[in-house]
Formats: C-alpha cells, structure tokens, sequence
C-alpha cells in the first residue's frame, strides 16, 4: 500500500479483496473492472480459496490487452494447490518471519512511531508496550524448540499485538483520566493472555505457559526503584527494560540485543537447542537433496532415472504376497479370540500397503520408460526414492515414523516376518 501510495495508485486506484467461500464472483467482477479502468488490484488470502485459483489464471489468460497501469498482486502462505502457469508470469516476493528476539521486536518497533507512543498519558504505557513486543518476541520464537516450545504450533502474528497494544492505550488512558493510582493487572492479562494470545491456545499446558510469562513479566515489580526489573540475566548481557523509550532509544536497545540467543531466555534447558539445530540441519540437507536437477547422478555414478528403476525393481522383488485375510476369518471360525481381530485388522491394513507400493513403483518403472505419462505423484515418488526419503503416497498407508527409506523397508519386511510368525499364519 506504501508503494501503491508513492505512486499514485491509492484511494479508488487501490483495489482489494480477502478470498474466502461466496466472494469468487465479486472477485472476478473487480479483475474485470480494474483490468480496463488500470487499478491496481490486491486478492489476499489466496490459500484459502484454492479451488478457485484455476479459475483466476483463466481469467488471467483470457484478458485481451488489459490497461497499462493494470497491475494485480496475491498474497498467500506456502500451497502446493497454487497453479504453475501464474507462478511462471509473476514476480515472486518472499518473506521470511525474523529468526530470534532481536528481529522479532526489531520488526514490531519498526512499525512504531513516536506519536503512537504518545498516545497515552500514563507513566506505565510505554514500558509495558516494550514488555509486551518482548512477550511477543518471546512466544513467536519459542516454536523454534518444537514440541519442547510449544506441544501445538501456533499461528500468533502482529495483528494480536496490535490489538494489545490498544488495549494496553486504553485501560491505563481511562485509569489516567480516572487517576487511579492502581493499574488493572488483572484485566490487562486475561485480555492479552487469555483472549488475544490465549484465543489460539488449544492446549492446556500451553495456555499454562503462556499465562506464566504474563505473571512474569506484568506487575508492579516492573517499576519497583530499589530492585531492578530483568527479563533474563546471562553471563553476557542483561535483558532489562530501557529507561527511556522513544523510537531513537529503542533502535539502540534493540540493535544491541544479541542475535543469538540461549534457550534460558525462554525458561528452556541448555539443551533444548540441541533438537532445534538437529532440525535446523536436517531441513537444509534435505532441501539440498531437493534441489538436485534431474541429470544429477548417484554414488554409484549411474544417472537417476537408471537408479531409481533399479531401486524400484529392487523393492519390488522383495514384497511380499498379499494375505488371504478373509481364509484366515474363516478358518477361525465363528469365535474369534481378540488377539486375532487385532491381527486381521493389522493385516488389511498391511495389504493396502502392499497394493499401494506394488502399484506405485510399477506405474513408476512403465514411467521411466516411456510407456505411460510421468504424473506428479510419480514424479515425487521418483524424488523420494533417489534422495531415500519415504514417499508421501507410502506414509499416508504407513504407522508413523520418521525413518529413512533404507531402514523403513527393512523395518517393513520385519513386520512382514512377525506376521508370518504369528499362530494361524503359514505362508
């Protein structure tokens, strides 16, 4: 919108709408309209309504010479729905979220400005926001740790410190203009921690956690003269709350600010870390592999489409048959013992996992050579088995596990001999 602005594209200029079930006709409308009168147009949301996005790049290539000025822009999370052919003809922006305390506020001040900071007459009002961009900061980079930050991922984003930011304004203007010495703690952390931030906690232990950091940092021991406030204390720096706050000061405070910082900020054990850089080097490995272009070779020194053949052929050879489950209910008889209910049931669920691998690779073999079409499944699959991952349309049939393909295969056909193991089955 700044952009939109400096450029004289606002007002009537700047069109925008949120996508989302019922708006797909007035969102076509407004394509149509902008394209010929040269508005700029902003559909956000975009993930939300992705059955509708074949339909945009449609109406994208149906346009028959639209105006000049005409410019559309989409704002989306991460899909995999988004269609290819409006990718390929637009320019991409990406943003990253800030990695750490120090980005994260430097994000939120940056947003600020001295007059919002004036806003309210109330000595407490700006060392609180400060406290409240640290809480957030605080929360937003914990997810980092996985499960150890939080046991649910949650989507908490500027728009809960927005809105706590106005309710801080607004209960210390009215107890201000009311000069009422004493400052409504109670209220001011239900409405932040329970219904702002706590609005997206399901969990109950991270609702627990969340309100314990409110405790911790909201009180009057914030402006107690004789001992001095401390987020957190490490051996080389002090996390405190400035003095003074003004955007000038706060740029300094923030700038000093570590860039790294230890899980003990967050009330982590030092080892917590260990699982965040653990994933931390797993993902950039894995997004290496997946960068690999298809004449990439493997350690053997064949190409990849003769490895993955191989590979798939190799699998293949090792599958086991399909059992007879229904011979096996009868033969049990009409009194089956729980024991064997538990064991058919395993064993329909380990045939259609069967089926699903035997299937998958030999349509990915005919592929590979030509015979039928390389879809998208099977592109993926082809990618799995070269780079050893397990593939998606396995996983979906599979226990949940975070093996590798070598070691999930063996564990596969592990299964294979318990079952033939097992009393009443003899193959």
């Amino acid at each position: 919108m700044k952009l939109g602005e400096q450029l004289g594209f606002s007002g009537n200029k700047f069109k925008y709408i949120a996508l989302g079930q019922g708006v797909e006709e007035q969102a076509r409308e407004l394509l149509e309209t902008s394209g010929s009168r040269g508005q700029w147009v902003m559909l956000q949301n975009c993930h939300l309504l992705p059955s509708w996005l074949k339909t945009l790049e449609k109406i994208l290539e149906q346009m028959q010479k639209p105006h000049k000025d005409f410019r559309l822009w989409l704002t989306t999370q991460p899909t995999e729905k988004f269609p290819l052919g409006i990718l390929q003809k637009s320019l991409k922006v990406v943003t990253e979220p800030p990695d750490g305390i120090k980005l994260n506020m430097k994000a939120i001040f940056s947003k600020l400005s001295d007059e919002q900071l004036d806003e309210c007459p109330h000595y407490a009002f700006k060392p609180l926001v400060y406290v409240l961009s640290y809480f957030h900061a605080i929360i937003l980079d914990r997810r980092k740790y996985g499960k150890i930050g939080w046991n649910v991922s949650y989507d908490f984003n500027e728009s809960d410190f927005r809105v706590s930011f106005r309710l801080l304004g607004m209960y210390l203007k009215k107890a201000f203009d009311n000069k009422d010495e004493m400052i409504p703690w109670g209220s001011l952390k239900y409405l932040i921690g329970e219904a702002m931030y706590g609005g997206r906690v399901t969990d109950d232990n991270d609702r627990r956690v969340l309100v314990t950091y409110l405790d911790e940092y909201m009180g009057d021991f914030l402006f107690d003269k004789n001992n001095e406030f401390i987020f957190a204390e490490l051996p080389d720096y002090r996390y405190t709350v400035p003095k003074q706050i003004n955007t000038e000061v706060l740029a300094a405070n923030i700038q000093e600010l570590p860039i790294i910082n230890s899980p003990e900020i967050f009330g982590l054990h030092p080892n917590a870390e260990i699982t965040y850089y653990t994933n931390a080097a797993k993902a950039i490995w894995t997004n290496l592999l997946l960068m690999q272009t298809t004449v990439a070779t493997s350690f053997t020194g064949v190409n990849k489409e003769e490895y993955v053949e191989n590979l798939a052929a190799d699998i293949l050879s090792k599958l086991p048959k399909i059992y007879d489950v229904l011979a096996y209910r009868k033969e049990a008889g009409d009194v089956i013992q729980p024991t064997k209910v538990v064991l058919f049931q395993e064993l329909e669920r380990y045939n259609k996992l069967i089926e699903r691998i035997q299937e998958t690779l030999t349509n990915l073999i005919r592929a590979l050579k030509g015979e039928i079409g390389m879809s998208s499944e099977l592109d993926d699959l082809s990618s799995s088995l070269f780079n050893g991952f397990l593939p998606d349309l396995w996983r979906k049939l599979a226990p949940q596990t975070e093996k590798k393909l070598g070691s999930w295969i063996q564990h596969f056909l592990n299964r294979n001999r318990l079952y033939e193991d097992l009393s009443l089955i003899h193959i």
